[in-house]
C-alpha cells in the first residue's frame, strides 16, 4: 500500500508543478519611448506612480547600458539627470515573487529599493550591490515596491519586471496536469497488473 501511496504523491506534485500559473513579465516595450506610466499596465497586475521626491510619472525611454532597451526610467526634475528620480510599483494583488533588472548604476549602495506588504508595513530595504546591472529578487507578501535613483551619478531604470501573484493558486487543472495525472493513474494500474504494488 505504500507504494501506490507514494507514487500517488509524487504524480499529483509534478502535476501541480505543471499548472503553476506562470509569471508576467512585462519588459516595457509594450508602448513608445516618452511614455509616462501610470494605469497602462494594471490589466497585468501592476501599477505606477509618482515618487516621493521628484513627484513625477515614471517613463518609457531607451538605455544604452541596459541589456535590453527600451527600460522604465524615472521622470527627473530640473537640477537632475534624466534617470535621477523615484516611482512606485503597485501590485494590484499581492505579488509572492518579484524579479527586476536595474541600472546602469554609477556608484554601489546609493539605490533605494523599499518592499512593503500591501498594508505598507516596511518588509525589507534593498540596494544596488556593484555598479552597473543589478538583478533585484523578493520574496514575501509584496504590495509595493519604492525604487530611488536620485543617490547615483546620473540615475538608474529597471526593466523587465517579472512578478507572480500566487503560491498555491486553487485552480481548474491546467491540460499538462490532467495529462501528467493520467499518466500516473495508468502506471499505478500496470504495475498492479503487473502484481509489482
Amino acid at each position: 500500500m505504500k507504494k501506490p501511496l507514494m507514487i500517488c504523491v509524487i504524480v499529483i506534485g509534478v502535476a501541480r508543478l505543471a499548472g503553476a500559473a506562470p509569471t508576467t513579465l512585462i519588459t516595457f516595450d509594450e508602448f513608445p519611448n516618452g511614455t509616462l506610466i501610470d494605469t497602462q499596465y494594471v490589466s497585468l497586475g501592476v501599477q505606477f506612480t509618482p515618487g516621493d521626491v521628484t513627484l513625477n510619472l515614471p517613463q518609457i525611454a531607451d538605455d544604452i547600458f541596459m541589456p535590453d532597451s527600451p527600460v522604465l526610467r524615472p521622470t527627473g526634475e530640473p537640477g537632475l539627470y534624466e534617470y535621477q528620480g523615484d516611482f512606485w510599483i503597485r501590485f494590484i494583488t499581492p505579488a509572492v515573487e518579484v524579479q527586476f533588472e536595474s541600472g546602469s548604476w554609477d556608484y554601489p549602495g546609493v539605490g533605494v529599493i523599499n518592499v512593503y506588504d500591501p498594508y505598507f508595513n516596511h518588509l525589507e530595504s534593498l540596494t544596488n550591490t556593484t555598479t552597473g546591472v543589478n538583478v533585484t529578487y523578493i520574496t514575501g507578501n509584496i504590495g509595493y515596491i519604492y525604487f530611488n535613483s536620485v543617490g547615483d551619478g546620473a540615475g538608474a531604470d529597471i526593466d523587465n519586471l517579472a512578478f507572480s501573484t500566487d503560491v498555491n493558486p486553487i485552480q481548474i487543472p491546467a491540460p499538462g496536469s490532467i495529462l501528467l495525472g493520467g499518466i500516473g493513474l495508468g502506471l499505478i494500474g500496470w504495475l498492479r497488473k503487473r502484481r509489482t504494488l
